[in-house]
């Protein structure tokens, strides 16, 4: 794991680093304004280098680093010190980051048992991945077969499960304001699925602040972490044969 004090600040970096533009930083009580350094995606991807030179472990760099500084820039949108545009382009970075770390991250299994095929999609219309590619590596390294899909309309989702067998299909929901869609979605998804006994899991902050949702919108399960996803899945794979 990243040592605590290494992890925050090295957080605070590369969202700086990662911003397009320059970042808007408004000292509220005296009311000004300052601008912070723009964007160097060099030096973001030299300080992630730097880190795994120093011995970190990838997997502490996905969980402890890549993930915080997504919900970081994040925040910043929220406090208006950055405008959707940066943010967009900030996660972006954020997803080559991880893709440079993926060749070296992928090349280790943990699991010697190969495992199924999953397909990990947001809700169609929704554009951001970059968690999806994130879970997607610790579905990789346990042996699975991966299909990360960003699909526009529900029909493209449907195309998909119907021409592909799929164990495990998992949806990240971003906001409690899409629970109702992604409800729907999961009751399509089962009825036009190859595999009649397909496993649905769900991920995002909603489902951790309020695991009770998981069995409301039709999901089997939500792993705690993306650390924690493929056993999750496996799990679900088997209770499902019995």
């Amino acid at each position: 794991r990243l040592p605590l004090l290494v992890g925050a600040s090295a957080t605070s970096e590369l969202s700086t680093l990662l911003l397009v533009g320059s970042v808007r930083c408004v000292d509220e009580p005296a009311g000004r304004s300052s601008t912070a350094p723009g964007p160097d995606e060099e030096a973001a991807t030299a300080l992630v280098r730097q880190l795994v030179a120093r011995g970190v472990d990838v997997e502490a760099i996905y969980l402890d680093l890549l993930a915080p500084t997504a919900v970081q820039l994040g925040h910043l949108w929220d406090n208006d010190a950055c405008d959707f545009l940066e943010v967009t382009v900030g996660l972006g970075r954020v997803q080559r980051v991880l893709r440079e770390l993926s060749a070296q991250y992928g090349a280790v299994r943990l699991s010697q048992a190969p495992g199924g095929q999953i397909l990990l999609s947001g809700i169609p219309g929704e554009q951001h991945t970059l968690g999806l590619y994130m879970v997607a590596e610790f579905f990789v390294r346990d042996g699975w077969g991966v299909q990360v899909g960003a699909p526009a309309t529900d029909e493209e989702l449907l195309d998909l499960v119907r021409d592909v067998w799929f164990d495990v299909i998992g949806f990240s929901v971003a906001c409690e304001s899409k629970l109702l869609k992604v409800r729907r979605e999961i009751a399509t998804v089962r009825r036009h699925s190859q595999n009649p006994r397909l496993v649905v899991l769900v991920g995002g902050r909603v489902f951790a602040e309020n695991p009770e949702l998981v069995a409301r919108v039709g999901a089997d399960g939500h792993a705690a972490s993306a650390a924690d996803a493929p056993a999750c899945a496996r799990d679900l794979i088997e209770r499902r044969a019995r």
